[in-house]
């Protein structure tokens, strides 16, 4: 969507290009590397699965955080693109109304409340796989004991 010549002309450069590499990044190498990250510790460990509750909330946490942040940028962007590119023509003036306009603020206040909320996301899985470690022993206990 972003792309063609027409599009990219006004939206290059604001926090709608923003918005797509976070969403892009996330879903192709992120979420794809914790996933691996857990399957490469059950395999090393010998068990048959990874269960708890703390990877159950980080991952809930992260992916919430992340469409969020992913929403606030997106608004943000939009807002630049119209204010500050093709009512303002790519002027100073029009870069100063841009960051002053209310749907601009309003999102990046949404994106870091939401910012907040992948961070305890990212806690909360660094904990986890910190402590996975720890716990494993017990798990594979339980699991020979069924």
């Amino acid at each position: 969507m972003i792309t063609p010549p027409q599009i990219n002309l006004y939206a290059h450069g604001t926090q709608w290009t923003v918005s797509h590499g976070h969403f892009a990044f996330w879903g192709a190498y992120a979420c794809g590397i914790v996933s691996v990250i857990y399957l490469v510790l059950q395999k090393v460990r010998g068990l048959a699965a990874v269960d708890g509750a703390l990877w159950k909330w980080s991952f809930a946490a992260l992916n919430i955080g992340m469409i969020g942040m992913v929403g606030g940028l997106l608004v943000s962007g939009v807002a630049q693109a119209f204010v500050e590119r093709a009512i303002g023509g790519s002027t100073h003036a029009a870069f100063i109304a841009g960051q002053e306009n209310h749907w601009f603020v309003e999102g990046m206040v949404t994106r870091l409340v939401f910012g907040l909320v992948f961070a305890a996301g990212y806690v909360a899985l660094v904990w986890d796989l910190a402590t996975l470690f720890k716990r494993l022993p017990v798990l594979a206990t339980l699991k020979a004991a069924e």
